[in-house]
């Protein structure tokens, strides 16, 4: 270093500090980010900017697309594992000219990144040492806001698993402890939560974080993870009408989670609610549509929001009142003898006949017979029982009893079609 340099032996009280003090040692537009790529520093405008850092600075984050492009080149490898600053050809494909660049790690873990404009301008071992004395204070600033965003993290958590929890008993007590938080609590909210066929570790976690990140219309509030349940709290940027737009925003959720980490998801989600002592309520319905789907997975496949779940959110109670009785059910006990005594398949029959809406052509595919073959039996089914389908309360006393009393054996019967249709929408 020269002695015109700047010394770095001073306080900096931001990272806009330390952004403009390398800037005007070298004549170059600079910006430091955290590991996530989030904008924490950047120096002002008085030179002319590439496409890349414009949209880095309005966004205050590197869009995603700039990221895949210097992972796609190889970029992001070499300059992850250099031990000091290195300069970085033009890649004009994502509009980012050439620069001078530093990973600023702590024992190997990466805490952010420092990247200079290089307009050919930048005199060799000067500016990477003027880089790297700067990645050094960078680096002890972002451990300073670790340590105090760790314990903000914490009180968050904490925080949030009270609202789960109804440990609260008024709505002003929530307002009074999130304001000594700062935390700014929306008008209205969801909950969701989120099952994973693995444990869910950091790297999901921060995988979740950017996914939230990248889509502009929502707010995720809280996070918190559970063995391999994950749990959020999150509202709109601008209200929701309708189930459309939750539905629509959950399905891509789960969709771009099961891809980038290569796993199987399921997920619940609560109505919007606006006083924060219904959170366990919420909370408490998301677990509901999660408990349904996994008792009877083909036929609840489709669902997702609590607002949509009808006569299903009873299934569970059904199914415990069911238990405490020896007594199985009426309706199902002449089917069964039959089945039993002619090796006849009718409560297959009727199971599949009810699930697929009565539709015959549907139904005598899935039992691979003729429609003439099932409509024989639907005649044979109303002969032995004396009843017809056509009776709605029947009907539905019928088809809740297959599904709260053959319950393991009706996933059975659906099995092969619940793995293909999970297959395929995770492929």
């Amino acid at each position: 270093m020269t002695d015109s340099g700047p010394t770095f032996d001073r306080f900096f009280d931001s990272m806009e500090s330390l952004a403009d003090t390398i800037s005007e040692s070298l004549q170059s537009q600079v910006t430091i980010e955290d590991s996530n790529h989030h904008v924490i520093g950047y120096s002002s405008h008085q030179f002319e900017s590439d496409p890349a850092r414009i949209s880095t600075i309005i966004g205050k984050r590197v869009p995603n697309t700039v990221i895949i492009g210097l992972r796609k080149k190889g970029v992001m490898h070499q300059l992850e594992n250099a031990a000091h600053p290195i300069r970085i050809p033009a890649v004009m494909e994502v509009g980012l000219g050439p620069r001078l660049a530093m990973c600023i790690k702590h024992q190997q873990e990466i805490l952010g990144y420092i990247w200079v404009v290089d307009r050919g301008n930048l005199a060799e071992g000067y500016a990477e040492e003027i880089v790297e004395k700067a990645a050094g204070i960078a680096g002890r600033y972002l451990l300073k806001q670790r340590g105090w965003k760790t314990k903000q993290d914490k009180a968050f958590e904490d925080f949030f698993w009270k609202l789960l929890t109804s440990h609260y008993d008024t709505e002003p007590r929530i307002r009074q402890e999130a304001e000594a938080w700062s935390i700014l609590l929306p008008e209205s909210y969801y909950i969701g939560v989120l099952e994973s066929d693995k444990i869910i570790d950091e790297h999901f976690l921060l995988r979740f974080r950017q996914v939230m990140d990248a889509n502009a219309g929502q707010r995720l509030l809280f996070l918190t993870a559970e063995h391999n349940r994950l749990i959020l709290l999150f509202s709109f940027v601008f209200p929701v009408e309708g189930a459309e737009i939750l539905s629509s925003f959950m399905n891509k959720l789960l969709a771009d989670m099961s891809r980038s980490e290569g796993c199987r998801l399921a997920a619940g989600c609560s109505p919007g609610y606006r006083e924060y002592t219904s959170a366990a309520l919420a909370y408490r319905e998301a677990l509901t549509v999660l408990e349904i789907k996994k008792l009877l997975p083909y036929h609840a496949r489709g669902l997702l929001l609590y607002e949509q779940i009808g006569f299903w959110a009873h299934i569970p109670a059904i199914m415990e009142q069911k238990r405490s009785r020896t007594r199985r059910s009426a309706l199902l006990h002449p089917l069964k003898m039959h089945d039993r005594e002619h090796k006849s398949d009718f409560l297959k029959t009727i199971a599949v006949y009810l699930t697929l809406d009565g539709n015959l052509k549907e139904s005598a595919a899935f039992l691979h017979i003729h429609t003439n073959t099932l409509m024989y039996r639907l005649n044979r089914i109303a002969e032995i029982t004396g009843r017809s389908l056509k009776e709605t309360d029947y009907r539905t006393s019928v088809y809740l009893d297959i599904l709260t009393e053959e319950t393991a054996q009706v996933n059975s019967w659906f099995q092969f079609q619940e793995d293909t249709g999970n297959a395929a929408s995770t492929s």
